[in-house]
């Protein structure tokens, strides 16, 4: 009995690699004489790097740079990112992400995804020349510019003054000046790895969709709809009705700027990587999942990918989750199983410890596998 685990974080709590070990020990209790596979997924967001390592394995390397926070007056962080050959691993999360400002400074108008860019910038000067970058779990919502300005663009006001890279200047920004960006930048590739498919800007844009989740007042986000809005009319056409474009506060769209970008479904991407579709080959069962299944899972997120891929096999699929949003409707999505891992009446804050999710997981396991085999 083959039986494979890819299942992504559930944020907050635990780790891809932390969940398929504790679902692996749970079926081999149970089911000693099954083979288990594990594999590490992401689908853009936080974690990403780590399950490329997991997926590399020897190959890759780690490489460490000091860059800036999301915010000027917060420490410097010590960053890290993947190598293999001349293809950087990057996640924006690392250096740009919400999780790196305290709760009580949280400013998305000021925000920033300078530290993201100074990544990059060391990862081309270091001989890259392919840049694989995981768009989730960002502080800011300035389009990008963070990212541009590190590698030497200059966004230029009505008066010549060079601005900041931010939300609050989005609507200031007359000229985006790129002639002194080095030749080895704008040669190098980026593939954008994204598990959203909003645009731009509009109701369903990187404001009004994503801002209020880091912060943002309903005054800002009017105020940064509108700046992302002006920035659009100096990209390329159309660039900003580009599904996800609105990925990380727009990140996607700031980044088309450059010659040579391709958004893709970082799920998608990473599947690929691992060779998926051989490893569930002759598999009876695969586990899948995410912190929390809503009507989004099926956009782009990792567990849409597994199935996808499973169902072309013919292969029953069951989703843990540690829960299902009010109002979804899972019997749609097509996984054999969609089962919440955090018992009722459970508080979030008990069931957030790793701990606790963990042994949630494992119970959740335990369940599925004795109505599904038994």
């Amino acid at each position: 009995m083959k039986i494979v685990i890819a299942i992504d974080k559930f944020k907050g709590s635990a780790t891809s690699q932390q969940l398929s070990q504790a679902i692996a020990e749970e079926i081999l209790d149970l089911l000693p004489t099954a083979q288990v596979v594990t594999v590490p997924i992401a689908d853009g967001g936080d974690g990403t790097i780590d399950c490329v390592k997991s997926i590399l394995g020897d190959k890759a390397s780690t490489r460490h740079v000091s860059v800036a926070a999301p915010l000027q007056q917060l420490p410097r962080v010590m960053a890290q990112y993947i190598i293999d050959g001349d293809t950087a691993f990057i996640d924006l999360a690392t250096a740009s992400g919400l999780a790196l400002v305290p709760q009580h400074s949280r400013n998305v108008m000021a925000a920033s995804t300078l530290g993201t860019g100074e990544m990059i910038a060391h990862a081309i000067a270091g001989g890259a020349r392919h840049i694989v970058l995981g768009l989730g779990g960002s502080a800011s919502c300035d389009g990008g510019t963070g990212i541009l300005a590190a590698l030497g663009f200059k966004l230029i006001d009505s008066n010549g003054k060079v601005l900041s890279p931010c939300g609050e200047s989005l609507a200031a920004i007359e000229r985006i000046v790129s002639d002194k960006v080095p030749g080895n930048v704008l040669n190098t590739r980026f593939t954008l790895l994204c598990d959203v498919d909003n645009p731009l800007y509009g109701y369903n844009g990187a404001a009004h969709i994503f801002a209020p989740q880091k912060g943002a007042t309903p005054l800002q986000v009017e105020l940064l709809d509108k700046g992302l809005r002006h920035f659009a009319t100096l990209l390329p056409p159309h660039i900003a009705l580009v599904p996800g474009a609105g990925a990380a506060g727009g990140v996607a769209a700031g980044m088309m700027a450059m010659p040579s970008v391709t958004i893709k479904p970082g799920i998608e991407v990473l599947l690929e990587m691992a060779h998926f579709d051989d490893l569930i080959a002759n598999a009876q069962l695969v586990i899948t999942g995410e912190g929390r299944i809503d009507d989004q899972t099926l956009h782009g997120k990792a567990p849409a990918g597994v199935l996808k891929s499973a169902q072309r096999k013919g292969i029953p699929t069951i989703a843990l989750c540690g829960s299902i949003a009010p109002g979804t409707n899972v019997t749609k999505m097509g996984f054999k199983q969609v089962v919440p891992t955090t018992p009722p009446h459970m508080p979030l804050k008990e069931a957030m410890n790793t701990e606790v999710t963990l042994h949630n997981v494992k119970s959740a396991t335990r369940r599925v596998l004795s109505s599904f085999f038994f």
